[in-house]
């Protein structure tokens, strides 16, 4: 059964002074060729900048000129469905030295960390919508900082993976239970939308772009990828009581946060929550309007979106 989408699905993209054009561009490209089985357009992307202009100038010099401030992104944070956090500078504007406070804002915060906060926070409030946090590249950083990567897996650009495990070492707090477990890889997919119980079922219905962990650690050790299986309920079905109740237990409410490794990653990902929000299908077709003929899998931790 495919997870189609019944209504277009607004996206908020945010973009921070120096981000990279690609983290920005892939993500962006990838839901603007993904259609609904009538062709219409299946997700509503806006752009907002978190600094005090409207134009943000990249990493490579290009100037965007975003729709909306971060004033009117805070105000109508809980109208979207996906939060899109694009890498490049980040690095550079995450201090180490002021502190995690996961419900409050530091005013020393780069101007993603905010955003990032409040919208794990709608979703810890209300978990009946199915929200999805995905970052690219070193985007992850701004995840780290705002304490929301606690107790879930991750991954970034493999140059910064040190720094990431500082960042998420310092969220936590000292805190074992809710260390953050760096992996190698396209992405990673945590909080999706339906529990495995037996991922060695090989009659189940195969999904050639993910693997779930175990998969992961055992072809780290064999040099061989396996696939993972589907779900069997639609995305229409994701907001029954009994739905909502398994989102709640998980961390965050149950928000999927989705960080992936660098730009060509991205878009992998980014085809992933074509996937899981409408269907394989459409994901395949945005991929092959895009000449995008090898999408790489990712790690989904636990559960499963299809």
């Amino acid at each position: 059964m495919s997870a189609v989408a019944d209504e277009v699905i607004p996206v908020l993209l945010t973009l921070h002074d120096g981000f990279d054009l690609l983290d920005f561009a892939g993500p962006l490209e990838v839901l603007s060729h993904t259609k609904q089985p009538d062709q219409s357009e299946a997700f509503d992307v806006t752009i907002a900048s978190v600094t005090d202009s409207l134009e943000v100038r990249s990493a490579q010099g290009a100037m965007i000129k975003a729709h909306i401030n971060l004033k009117e992104a805070r105000e109508r944070l809980s109208e979207f469905e996906i939060l899109i956090v694009p890498g490049g500078g980040a690095s550079s504007q995450v201090d180490l030295k002021s502190e995690v406070r996961p419900n409050d804002i530091n005013l020393s915060d780069p101007g993603q960390v905010p955003i990032i906060k409040a919208f794990a926070d709608i979703q810890e409030t209300d978990p009946k919508r199915e929200r999805t946090l995905l970052s690219v590249c070193t985007g992850s950083l701004f995840l780290a900082k705002a304490g929301v990567l606690r107790g879930l897996y991750a991954t970034t650009h493999p140059e910064y993976d040190t720094q990431l495990e500082m960042i998420c070492q310092h969220a936590a707090s000292h805190v074992t239970e809710h260390r953050t477990e760096i992996l190698s890889c396209r992405y990673v997919v945590n909080n999706a939308r339906f529990d495995i119980e037996d991922p060695e079922d090989e009659s189940a219905p195969q999904n050639p772009f993910i693997q779930t962990l175990e998969q992961y650690k055992r072809a780290q050790q064999e040099r061989r990828k396996s696939n993972a299986r589907r779900g069997s309920v639609s995305y229409k079905q994701a907001s029954i009581p009994e739905n909502t109740a398994a989102r709640a237990a998980k961390r965050l409410g149950g928000l999927r946060v989705i960080t992936a490794g660098g730009v060509m990653s991205g878009i992998d990902a980014a085809l992933y929550v074509s996937s899981a929000y409408v269907s394989i299908e459409a994901a395949k077709d945005a991929a092959l309007v895009m000449q995008h003929f090898d999408w790489q899998k990712g790690v989904v931790v636990d559960s499963i979106d299809f």
